[in-house]
């Protein structure tokens, strides 16, 4: 055995020996332990649900919630102490993981039994604000009740449940108690940018947050991306562990790694990966080598620096990026310093010769736009390069939506015709194909736009009961797919999409009208589209017409013909009137 893996060994070992202090706790429910493991990052501060079991004079009702708080109880995974609240009928049958468990803001009912009943009903009522699903991928309820009933009998004296519902029931504090939020990476088909996953790693006082979490990242993603997205690491592949010396993270595999040693791309998106989920401020300057088994990496080892791989960023590009605009039917470029004029980009795109629309701008070093013309039947794409003419890339026969890049040179766009919609992709002249997508089939789509990791897809769409806004993916391979669409925005009586633009990888801006007695009232919002966060609120001081983003600016026309740019903080005027579609790369 190597030097290296004995001490990962001995670090195991001792972790599990001495990970927390136990804080017994002598009532119900359980006990939060606030607890310090150390000033590393294999450490973290965190909140410890301590289950007990039940008193010999409990309650009904205190019963119900010890079992209730047992359940968010990860020292305790099997929840042995929480079946002890059950009797032996009900503690063989239930089983807490037959279904996604339902976080909810409730309470229990507080009557009391008779003081001689042999069986009471409990019940347990409030608002279900998510679920958390396998693999702890967590989906927020925008509405929705929970209303729940735990039977009780007596045995030997004491209440035990009777019956008791199927899966694990948390209170949102529980949730935000024993489940941290982290964002996990993962390679799209082409190994060349990464794609982010969030999920609730639950807090295991047996280990650290990054363990927990490189164990999450080896079962692979959930939801919508499963499919959607590559897990490089093989099949098999498990963590022996993880320990810092000097200025270096170990990371220690099992031998199916080893497997990846003649295959240079997926290594390097394997590193990519590993340093992205970790992330800097986890790592800190140091460096993170791979180990097989305690043992150098096969042909010389795997030492890297997290921050070498700037190019996998799911976002692709920052808010430094240039942007672009349409003015008296040429394309101009401002770039990302405002004091700088803006100047017709190069090629069709920036002379007066033929009127066109909604212009899209494709990953910065492939220079194309792509654009709709006339009837919006067509999309046409340009490069902008002196001389480059248009070329129709995308030829349908119903109106078109504003077209769309992927991060690989491909533009999108989706043909309604007929109350029937087709979503298409090229990536060049006479090469149009087209995807299937049978959530949409049926369904009058008006905006289409792939996400900047080219994975991701934001979709407005009206399947008859008024205007949406969908996340979805796009599965790639010998037969293009899209779907797993999931509501992001409901529809709303009275209520219009006007336009929706990606900010970064997980967070989309939607622009919203409604009429009122004053006239149409607007309101633009960022969403984040992985965990159910709360939307936030942008001010607007004009009607807008189009949205385009990126992490940190917002680029926008109104119905004067404005461009103005938010910066976080104010509305700044970059064109005074006659402008249109704004646009950054990948928007």
């Amino acid at each position: 055995m190597s030097t290296k893996r004995r001490v990962l060994t001995m670090v195991a070992t001792l972790a599990t020996l001495t990970g927390c202090t136990i804080v017994p706790a002598s009532g119900n429910p359980p006990t939060a332990s606030e607890e310090e493991r150390g000033g590393d990052i294999l450490s973290q501060t965190y909140v410890r649900i301590l289950a007990s079991p039940p008193r010999p004079d409990a309650t009904a009702v205190e019963i119900v919630r010890g079992f209730q708080a047992a359940m968010a109880s990860f020292d305790d995974p099997q929840r042995k102490i929480a079946r002890q609240y059950l009797t032996g009928a009900a503690a063989a049958s239930w089983q807490p993981w037959a279904a996604a468990t339902r976080v909810c803001d409730c309470r229990f009912a507080d009557d009391l039994p008779e003081e001689d009943a042999e069986k009471f009903i409990v019940s347990f009522k409030g608002r279900q604000v998510g679920t958390l699903e396998a693999g702890g991928r967590y989906r927020a309820a925008s509405e929705g009740t929970l209303d729940e009933a735990f039977t009780l009998v007596r045995v030997n004296g004491e209440w035990r449940i009777a019956e008791a519902p199927q899966g694990l029931i948390l209170l949102r504090t529980d949730l935000t108690r024993a489940y941290a939020p982290v964002e996990i990476y993962f390679p799209n088909p082409s190994f060349n940018g990464l794609v982010a996953d969030r999920v609730r790693v639950p807090i295991d006082p047996s280990r650290g947050l990054p363990e927990s979490l490189i164990r999450t990242l080896l079962r692979g993603p959930t939801g919508p991306l499963s499919g959607a997205v590559e897990n490089v690491y093989p099949k098999g592949t498990e963590l022996n562990g993880i320990e810092i010396e000097g200025d270096t993270l170990y990371v220690d595999f099992s031998s199916p790694i080893a497997a990846l040693r003649n295959s240079p791309d997926r290594i390097k998106a394997m590193k990519a990966q590993l340093a992205w989920s970790l992330g800097t401020d986890r790592v800190g300057g140091r460096y993170i080598e791979i180990l097989v088994n305690g043992e150098a990496f096969p042909g010389g080892g795997m030492r890297f620096k997290p921050t070498e791989y700037p190019t996998y960023n799911p976002s692709v590009i920052t808010g430094d990026a240039a942007g672009y605009f349409v003015r008296d039917g040429r394309m101009f470029r401002v770039a990302g310093k405002d004091e700088e004029q803006p100047a017709a980009v190069l090629g069709a795109a920036g002379q007066p010769t033929r009127p066109f629309n909604h212009g899209a701008v494709s990953a910065e070093g492939r220079d194309q736009v792509a654009a709709l013309m006339g009837d919006e039947t067509g999309v046409w794409v340009t490069q902008m390069v002196a001389g480059s003419p248009w070329q129709r890339w995308i030829n349908a026969q119903g109106r078109l939506t504003p077209p769309s890049w992927d991060r690989e040179g491909q533009v999108w766009a989706v043909e309604t015709a007929g109350g029937k919609s087709q979503v298409w992709r090229a990536s060049t002249v006479g090469h149009q194909s087209p995807v299937l997508a049978p959530e949409l089939e049926n369904a009058n789509v008006s905006a289409f736009r792939v996400a900047r990791d080219g994975v991701r897809v934001a979709v407005v769409a009206d399947n008859g009961a008024g205007q949406t806004v969908q996340i979805g993916s796009i599965v790639r391979g010998p037969t293009y797919r899209v779907g797993a669409l999931e509501t992001l925005v409901p529809p709303e009586e009275g209520q219009k999409v006007v336009d929706v633009a990606w900010r970064d990888a997980t967070t989309l801006l939607v622009l919203t009208e409604k009429d009122s007695p004053n006239g149409p009232q607007q309101a633009l919002a960022a969403y984040p589209i992985m965990d159910g966060d709360e939307k936030t609120p942008i001010e607007l001081s004009k009607r807008l017409t189009s949205i385009t983003s990126t992490d940190s600016r917002i680029l926008a026309s109104d119905e004067n013909g404005a461009v103005t740019v938010w910066d976080g903080k104010k509305w700044t005027t970059l064109v005074d009137d006659g402008s249109s579609f704004p646009a950054y790369p990948l928007g």
